[in-house]
């Protein structure tokens, strides 16, 4: 990707990962707050934008590991919290392989490089899921994330405050589902990161 299309790439507006509107810096509103639900929630780029969309269909269909860390080169952020752990979204056994990577890995690798914060496989998903952008509405989604996810029993999670890495934010289904796995393992603060929203 050249400096011209990398510097062109729409900045996201940052959202409450709840309720999908605007919000500062990407916290969760007051009114949106429950005890197993996404604390924040930090999007890079903008969806709607075509190249973006292009980038990132590279990386998961293109396996072009390559553009991650270059859409991230200049990326910073400030959320008020320090976190003990990238966690990456989990892909299923089955998708990965066929994939050959996780692309939230991949991301949060990159981030832990700049961050000097570990990348802990804390979450797996234990069910085979249909891909959450092929399903027509909200209900449909929810029926299929449910009980998706299962936390790593020997892992270190008590008390620690996350970043759970994926791609893309659509309906935020997935990523609210794995913040209440990280949640009832006894996580304080789930933080969301994406490349895109």
């Amino acid at each position: 990707m050249c400096e011209g299309c990398l510097s062109s790439l729409e900045i996201a507006e940052q959202i409450c990962p709840t309720c999908g509107e605007r919000s500062s810096f990407g916290w969760t509103h007051k009114r949106c707050l429950n005890p197993l639900g996404m604390d924040g929630l930090i999007c890079v780029y903008e969806y709607q934008d075509e190249k973006v969309v292009k980038v990132i269909d590279e990386l998961k269909f293109g396996f072009n590991k390559e553009v991650v860390p270059l859409m991230l080169k200049d990326f910073v952020f400030e959320t008020g919290v320090a976190f003990d752990a990238i966690v990456p979204m989990p892909l299923h056994f089955y998708r990965e392989n066929w994939r050959g990577f996780n692309q939230a890995e991949i991301i949060s690798v990159a981030l832990a490089r700049k961050m000097g914060v570990p990348v802990e496989k804390w979450l797996k998903r234990v069910k085979i899921t249909k891909q959450q952008s092929m399903l027509r509405n909200r209900e449909e989604r929810i029926r299929n994330m449910n009980n998706a996810f299962v936390f790593d029993e020997g892992s270190l999670i008590e008390g620690r405050s996350i970043l759970l890495v994926d791609d893309v934010f659509t309906s935020g289904v997935s990523m609210r589902e794995a913040t209440a796995t990280l949640k009832r393992g006894g996580a304080k603060f789930v933080w969301g990161l994406v490349l895109a929203h």
